[in-house]
């Protein structure tokens, strides 16, 4: 079944035949008769096929014939019911091809029959547009119908025919683009291009090569061109005339819409070529030749003049070709725009350069055409520069219309051309006042004014927008009327387009890098920039494209626009204009092209300033240039000025008046008047580098000038953060107007906004910036230098730009800071304040920034950052340094935390001001203080170090003392915080310190912990030798109580490197500079001080002193407090005796102080912790161990050494002539002292040689005397009962910590025993005989006159201290010393007692005259006690070689003491004189008991010796004649007594012991003896006094005697005969006459006694018997007494 389609054209056609039928049935049968046929065979195809259309075509023949009858009737109903059926036909392709061609013969026959034009014009297009079957000759016929119809003269049938035309011919060109298919290149290929040269000749026939639609359009353009050009066309055959204005826009509508086809088809190429481009210019020649200006020939025909309809329609063919297809047509495109360009002549009519100008304006708005044409003639070198010459000529135009306009007033181009551009009276606008355009109340129309011409702007094309309005006249036949202003306003929409063009051309071939969004900029929204990549990055081809297009137009471009712009009277048009000089100054800064580009800039700056104004400061080489592109060379600056003057005055209004910035060149301040003009170019200058920032490179510098003579003008100031403010005091003479005062803060935002931009522009770009603004800033300082006003804009913004650019500081800072430094050194001083601040302020903000990685892991940047802070330190102007510290506080304050390695730059800025005044000192002291309370734990270990610096340099400036102090303190917490944090910050110190280090050798054996403690002490010791005392002393006790504290965290190499570049050089320093003071400049350096200082510390020799005492003491306590760590140092024992040497040069100082101290340090070494006994010991090695004891004992012999040096130089006796040295008793006390510590370390192999030095020195020590000054403070005058001085005290206590250790020491040691006793037996002598110091003439204080001596002046200065308490506690310990050595073997055969009893026999002798009263008594004690151990070892048999002469001694010592030469005083009471006596009874109980019970064992010389004496003291009393009174006592009554008892007893002994025999014949020979001379001298006593008794002692002597006597008779006669000797009984009885004669004694005691005596002798009166003689001979022996 047929479709809808179908049923509808049967249904159509059956309804279209019934009416044809109807109509012709009478008066034309044939067609009803056609007409029934063909209804019966549209029924028959309808009930038989599917598809309709296609059977009906088939039988086409038959199912047309009624209507062509139809239309062959002439009958207007039948044509028309005809002409419709044949449309429904078409319209439902129902139509063959042999159809086609019955068709367009019977519309040939309606044409020519003048029927149903209209409907005969649908009909063909219908036809030709519906139907693929018509081609060839059909074609052409059914083309000419139209064609004639055209040239109708029915208008509406012409203008109906018209329009079918050319839509007939679009759709014979659109058939064949149908027919090539849908891929039509719009570029030729190479194959176009060789066929265009080899195409066939011209004619009916087309090439073979083409195909039926290509075939037609092929000749029907062909014929076009032929009609075009007046010739007879080859396929349109029937054509009778043809207009050429027609011609040309079919031509053009074809060139325009089928631009493929002439690229597909070589043979169309060729038309274009042969047949086209000869006819374009062929008729271009009336245009060219014609001058408006020149007269006509005569002979001249119309034809020759320009004719508007064709020359509009020929420019318009002109621009199809060159849009279309320059390409392809090269050379005449390189023709045409060359012609076209001749049409802007001046001497052309003004309605042809209007053509012109339009058709440029309709290129230029084409980028591609534009870089085609650059790329295909400009850039070839033997070619025409077609793209320069295109701009040229606009520019050209647009100058011309200002100078020209005059002399054009007149119309052009004929007498029915009446549009001209204006007469002379035109020039102005229709109201002027003093040629300003006025109205009343309204605003004055967009217009240009230049040198009083007026020129006004039409309209504001839109950009990349041509709109002709000339070109598109096509129905103008007379050239039009050009309106005034026209010509400028389509070149000045031209102009703006071609930079356009030029800008998106090269943004295309630019690679673009993206920039970022801009911020706001005043008015204009955000703006998106690109920051372009450097032309090198460009292939050479396009990097030569850009730079011809921006070369070639430049000069002409900115010629044109600054023309244009000096004269706009206009706000939107400059504002097109300062885009325009934005854009291209961005191409040119792109593309590296310097001289352009700055020459744009320029014209810009100038506009921002008053001409004569701008004249002074902007010049560079491009306006050169441009000046003379645009041919308006002004005759003399002076008119140049004054035309300029004139239209700022009159054509702009002033908002702003002024002062001009003063300059190194111009030193007097002009009034400077701004208009808004230049207010408005000042805020598109802002806005070009705020958009276009990244291309201005040195360009900058004209910018930032400009800005900067602007600001100064309008009075802006710089505030806080590098911002402008408007100052009215800043600027008094500023005149503003209310539109100014209220842009001012848009004006300033926008200042602001822009430098705020600059953290979108690349480096290059800021680096040009900051640049520039340093060169302004030079000017500005050079200016000062001058004694004029700076201008303080470059140096705001140069804060303001690196502010914002904090994010990419290692690109700027270093350029930004380097100037800001030199700012800051001016000696302008705003100027300076401005530079320090800004370095300031950058500094805080960077360091506040917040960076990726976080600034305090980005060791490099934060260097970079704070180097400018450090470089502050070499301004030596305070203002500087000031606002340096106060940064650096607020640093602190705020960033402290975070300063990560940026702690050394800090620190060393406030270590740098210690050398500044008081304020600056004071100030950064404030900081450190902060740095060491708060940020310790913050800052990175290794700038402890840098701290620890810094602090000392402030504990080393002299100008403030009490900061001085302070820093020793902060030190301390330094210390402190090192100790407490010590395994974080090894730890840290280790991570860095596995880089190479950079220290000396010596360091870097240190650990990196230990390098930081090792900085410190070095820097407390350098405090240590300061010029002040309080710092010393503070430091001295900081630096070794910080060694005791925390020594312990130190390892072993660390202890050597503190012994060696600490300690050690440290007493060197201090004994250095103790040796060079002088007092008397001492004294006045120690004046000069405002501290009270005691008298003890007045002068710096005892400063000094003092500080020599706290050091060595320290190192003293060092050493004792770790000496375990420092023992196991290789350097130990040089140390040892390193610092051995300096207690002994310390101890030999002249101030008493430093030695006796030195004595006291010591002592602390000998004294302190002990030495481990094998330092070095490792279990199971003896050898190890044997090494470690050589070690201590060559230590401590160092020590022993250094004593017995410090003992003998110190106790040197004077000599004559000398003045005479003598320590004090307190440092000889203290040198005496250190000997029992030292003994204990030497005592393993401390010989008698020693002993000896000991002894030697302690001799000469006790010796020496004190100064009658200091003697009452050490020498009691209290006498007898005075104690032990120190010295003394200490010797004793020394000997006996030596006798101690030699008793319990081996038998070589214990043989110094002799020694011991030598020394203390010599200090027994000095009580009695005080030894001498040499030469030194001494007084004494031993003795009975001591104290008579001490009081009585004299020259003797020196006194001797009391021996008497020393050498009683010295016997003392002799005593008990030979109690328990007595029996030792050395001790006896160095006649040890003997010794003893030689030493004692002195103050025995001297007894009352001793010294000291209790020192006899003592010696008398000492020596019984000695006796009753040493006798027996005496008495031994093997004992007596060795103890032959002590016998003798002993008897002279019991003689000499027992009856001493120095009788007792007169003023000895009877108590003391019977204690006194006690002591004599004891010696004789000595004899009685262990001398003669020995006698044995005894020398027999002693034994008399004894007997002797004790005869003696028992006739005492004979010997002295003493008075009477208590005589009895006096006598020592006791004494005698107990003698004559002793001799009585050894007289009366009895014994088997021939020995004591005869002890016992001396004793009774003695004591009868003894009794025969008491009784004799009695008895002639007795006689003698008569009357008168005799004293009671006489008496009781007598009574003794006898009893005596009665005693001995008894024990003889009970005794043995053989016993007692015969010479014995004869003296017995010889004393019987004297007792005889005492019978006349009156006393009844004597009496008594008497009888008893001679009642004995009764037995006597016979001889008794004797035994016999056997007996005799073996007498008995009394047992001997065991020891």
């Amino acid at each position: 079944m047929m479709g809808d389609l179908g049923k509808k054209l049967v249904d159509g056609l059956l309804a279209d035949l019934r009416n044809l039928s109807a109509e012709a049935k009478k008066k034309y049968p044939v067609v009803r008769q056609a007409a029934e046929g063909s209804v019966l065979k549209i029924r028959t195809i309808s009930a038989k096929e599917e598809d309709t259309a296609a059977a009906i075509s088939a039988a086409n023949l038959e199912v047309l014939q009624p209507l062509v009858l139809g239309c062959d009737s002439r009958c207007p109903r039948l044509v028309q019911i005809s002409l419709t059926s044949i449309q429904r036909l078409i319209s439902h392709r129902a139509v063959s091809e042999a159809g086609a061609e019955q068709i367009v013969a019977v519309l040939w026959g309606l044409m020519e029959a003048g029927m149903e034009e209209l409907k005969v014009l649908q009909t063909i297009l219908v036809l030709i547009t519906m139907s693929g079957n018509l081609h060839h000759d059909p074609l052409a016929k059914a083309i000419v119908v139209c064609f004639r119809l055209h040239f109708s003269k029915d208008s509406s049938v012409a203008n109906t025919a018209a329009a079918t035309v050319q839509q007939v011919v679009s759709v014979v060109f659109e058939r064949l683009v149908v027919e090539d298919g849908d891929d039509n290149p719009n570029t030729v290929n190479s194959e176009v291009k060789e066929k265009t040269t080899s195409s066939p000749r011209p004619g009916k026939k087309p090439p073979v090569s083409l195909g039926p639609c290509a075939a037609d359009a092929y000749l029907l353009f062909q014929d076009l061109c032929q009609l075009v050009n007046a010739d007879s066309p080859y396929w349109l055959v029937g054509m009778t005339e043809m207009t050429r204005t027609f011609g040309l826009e079919l031509v053009e509508n074809i060139l325009t819409q089928f631009s493929p086809v002439f690229f597909r088809h070589p043979e169309f190429s060729f038309l274009l070529k042969e047949r086209v481009c000869p006819l374009v210019i062929k008729l271009f020649s009336p245009n060219i030749k014609f001058q408006q200006n020149v007269a006509a020939p005569s002979t001249a025909t119309t034809a020759e003049k320009p004719y508007f309809p064709i020359s509009m329609r020929l420019l318009r063919l002109v621009y199809a070709l060159i849009s279309n297809y320059y390409t392809l047509l090269m050379t005449e495109c390189e023709i045409f725009l060359s012609l076209l360009v001749k049409f802007l002549d001046a001497d052309k009519p003004s309605w042809q350069r209007v053509l012109a100008v339009e058709v440029l304006h309709k290129i230029c708005v084409q980028p591609n055409m534009l870089r085609c044409f650059c790329q295909s003639y400009d850039m070839k070198q033997h070619s025409t520069k077609v793209f320069r010459d295109l701009n040229a000529a606009v520019g050209s135009y647009i100058q011309t219309l200002f100078l020209l306009a005059p002399a054009n007033s007149a119309s052009s181009g004929g007498s029915s051309q009446s549009g001209s551009q204006g007469t002379g009276s035109d020039s102005n606008p229709p109201a002027v006042l003093g040629g300003l355009p006025v109205s009343g109340g309204t605003t004055p129309p967009p217009a240009f004014e230049y040198r009083g011409m007026w020129i006004p702007l039409l309209f504001h094309a839109s950009a990349g927008v041509a709109k002709p309005t000339f070109l598109e006249m096509l129905d103008k036949t007379d050239p039009p009327v050009i309106p005034e202003g026209y010509g400028l306003s389509v070149a000045f929409a031209c102009l703006l387009d071609c930079v356009r063009s030029i800008s998106t051309i090269i943004s295309d071939i630019l690679p673009q890098q993206p920039g970022g969004k801009l911020p706001k900029i005043g008015k204009n929204k955000s703006k998106q920039f690109v920051i372009p990549s450097s032309p090198q990055q460009l292939e050479p081809a396009d990097q030569q494209l850009c730079e011809t297009l921006a070369t070639s137009s430049w000069t002409s471009v900115l010629a044109a626009l600054s023309l244009l712009l000096d004269s706009s009277m206009d706000e939107s048009a400059t504002q097109s204009i300062l885009q325009a000089i934005q854009t291209f100054a961005s191409i040119c800064g792109q593309l590296g092209l310097t001289v352009p580009r700055d020459a744009f800039v320029t014209t810009l700056c100038k506009a921002c300033l008053p001409p004569h104004y701008a004249l002074t400061i902007l010049n560079t080489p491009g306006l050169a240039a441009v000046s003379k592109e645009r041919g308006l060379m002004r005759t003399s600056s002076k008119d140049s000025s004054s035309q300029h003057v004139h239209n700022s005055t009159l054509g702009d209004q002033v908002v702003a008046v002024g002062t001009s910035l003063p300059t190194t060149s111009s030193s007097a301040s002009a009034q400077v008047m701004l208009t808004v003009k230049n207010i408005q170019c000042m805020r598109s200058l802002l806005d070009m580098a705020h958009c276009h920032g990244p291309i201005l490179g040195t360009a900058w510098h004209l910018v930032l000038t400009t800005l900067q003579h602007l600001v100064w003008v309008l009075g802006l100031k710089p505030a806080a953060g590098g911002s402008l403010k408007a100052s009215t005091t800043d600027a008094p003479n500023a005149v503003l107007t209310t539109t100014v005062l209220t842009d001012l803060p848009v004006l300033s935002n926008m200042l602001s906004r822009l430098f705020e931009s600059s953290q979108y522009l690349d480096e290059v770009a800021i680096h040009h910036l900051i640049d520039a603004l340093s060169k302004l800033s030079q000017e500005s300082m050079d200016a000062a230098l001058a004694n004029r006003e700076p201008s303080l804009f470059p140096v705001a913004k140069l804060l303001e730009t690196g502010l914002v650019n904090l994010n990419r500081a290692e690109i700027l800072w270093r350029p930004v800071t380097a100037h800001l430094l030199e700012v800051s050194q001016h000696s302008h001083g705003q100027l300076r304040d401005w530079g320090a601040e800004a370095i300031t302020q950058l500094v805080k903000a960077a360091l506040a920034h917040d960076y990726e990685p976080p600034l305090k892991d980005n060791k490099k940047l934060q260097g970079l950052l704070l180097t400018p802070l450090q470089e502050l330190c070499q301004s030596s102007h305070v203002d500087v340094r000031q606002k340096q510290l106060d940064c650096v506080l607020q640093v602190l304050q705020n960033n402290g935390d975070n300063l990560g390695h940026a702690w050394p730059v800090i620190l060393e800025v406030l270590g740098a001001a210690t050398d500044q005044g008081e304020a600056l000192i004071r100030t950064a002291f404030q900081s450190l203080q902060l740095v060491v309370t708060d940020f310790l734990p913050a800052m990175p270990s290794v700038c402890l170090q840098v701290c620890i610096t810094v602090a000392t340099r402030f504990g080393l400036q002299k100008r403030e003392l009490n900061i001085s102090l302070t820093s020793i303190g902060l030190l301390w917490n330094i210390s402190d915080f090192l100790y407490q944090n010590n395994e974080k910050i090894r730890s840290d110190l280790e991570q860095d310190y596995e880089q190479p280090s950079t220290t000396t050798g010596e360091k870097s054996l240190l650990g990196p912990s230990d390098s930081l403690w090792m900085c410190l002490y070095s820097r407390l010791a350098d405090l240590c030798v300061d010029s002040r005392p309080a710092v010393r002393k503070s430091a001295c006790q900081t630096l070794f109580s910080t060694i005791q504290a925390h020594g312990a965290q130190l390892e072993a190499t660390t202890w050597e490197t503190v012994l060696w570049q600490v300690l050690f050089p440290l007493l060197d320093r201090v004994k250095a500079a103790t040796g060079q003071v002088e007092k008397e400049d001492d004294k006045q350096s120690s004046n000069n001080t405002n501290i009270l200082i005691h008298h003890s510390r007045d002068t710096a020799e005892k400063q000094w002193a003092e500080t020599r005492v706290l050091t060595l003491a320290g190192v003293a306590r060092v050493f004792c407090h770790r000496r375990q760590a420092l023992a196991l140092l290789d350097g130990y024992p040089r140390a040892w005796a390193l610092l051995l040497e300096h207690v002994e040069s310390a101890s030999l100082s002249p101030s008493s102080e430093v030695s006796v101290a030195a004595l006291h340090s010591f002592q602390e070494l000998l004294v302190g912790d002990q030495v481990p006994d094998a330092v070095s010991k490792t279990d199971g090695q003896e050898q190890a161990e044997q090494e470690a004891s050589d070690d201590q004992n060559r230590l401590w012999s160092n020590a022993w050494r250094v004593w017995y040096g410090i003992g003998t130089s110190c106790t040197v006796l004077p000599q004559p002539g000398e003045v005479p040295v003598v320590p004090s008793q307190q440092f000889l006390a203290t040198l005496v002292q250190i000997f029992p510590p030292l003994f204990k370390h030497i005592s393993h192999r401390f010989v008698a040689s020693d002993l000896d030095k000991f002894a030697k020195v302690v001799q000469t020590a006790v010796s020496v005397p004190v100064h009658a000054d200091a003697s009452p403070f050490l020498i009691p005058l209290g006498g007898l009962d005075s104690n032990l001085s120190p010295l003394q005290d200490s010797v004793l206590r020394a000997v006996e910590g030596l006798q101690k250790a030699i008793s319990v020491g081996p038998e070589l040691m214990q043989a110094m025993y002799p020694a011991v006793f030598d020394l203390l037996l010599t200090f027994v002598q000095y009580s009695c005989q005080p030894p001498k110091y040499g030469t030194l003439e001494t007084r004494s204080t031993n003795g009975p006159d001591r104290n008579s001596q001490v009081k009585l002046p004299g020259k003797v200065q020196w006194v001797t201290l009391n021996y008497s308490p020393f050498s009683e506690k010295s016997l003392v310990v002799v005593v008990d010393l030979y109690k328990k050595t007595a029996c030792h073997k050395v001790v006896i055969q160095e006649s040890v007692l003997e010794k003893i009893i030689k030493v004692v026999r002195l103050p025995l002798g001297l007894k009352y005259a001793c010294p000291s009263s209790s020192m006899w008594k003592l010696a008398a004690q000492s020596l019984l006690q000695v006796l009753e151990v040493g006798l027996p070892v005496a008495r031994q048999p093997t004992n007596a070689p060795a103890f032959s002469t002590m016998w003798t001694q002993l008897g002279l010592a019991l003689d000499d003491f027992l009856f001493s030469k120095h009788p007792a005083p007169p003023t000895l009471s009877v108590e003391q004189h019977q204690k006194d006596e006690a002591i004599d009874v004891q010696m004789v109980e000595l004899m009685r008991q262990d001398i003669l019970p020995h006698a044995d064992n005894i020398p027999a010389q002693f034994t008399r010796k004894i007997i002797s004496l004790l005869n003696k003291g028992s006739i005492h009393s004979t010997t002295f004649g003493i008075p009477e009174g208590d005589m009895l006592v006096r006598l020592r009554e006791n004494f005698s007594r107990v003698c004559f008892q002793t001799l009585l007893e050894y007289s009366l002994a009895t014994g088997e012991n021939s020995a004591g025999g005869g002890i016992t014949k001396l004793a009774l020979t003695a004591f009868l003896q003894r009794a025969q001379d008491v009784l004799v001298k009695y008895t002639q006593d007795e006689r003698l006094s008569g009357k008168l008794p005799l004293p009671r002692h006489r008496m009781t002597e007598v009574t003794f005697v006898l009893r005596a006597v009665t005693t001995l008779l008894t024990s003889l006669k009970v005794t043995a005969a053989d016993r007692v000797d015969a010479a014995v009984w004869n003296q017995a009885i010889q004393l019987y006459p004297a007792l005889v004669e005492c019978v006349t004694s009156s006393s009844p005691q004597l009496s008594e006694a008497l009888r008893e005596t001679l009642h004995l002798y009764a037995d006597l009166l016979a001889p008794p018997q004797r035994p016999p003689v056997a007996d005799i001979s073996t007498p008995a022996r009394r047992p001997e007494p065991k020891e």
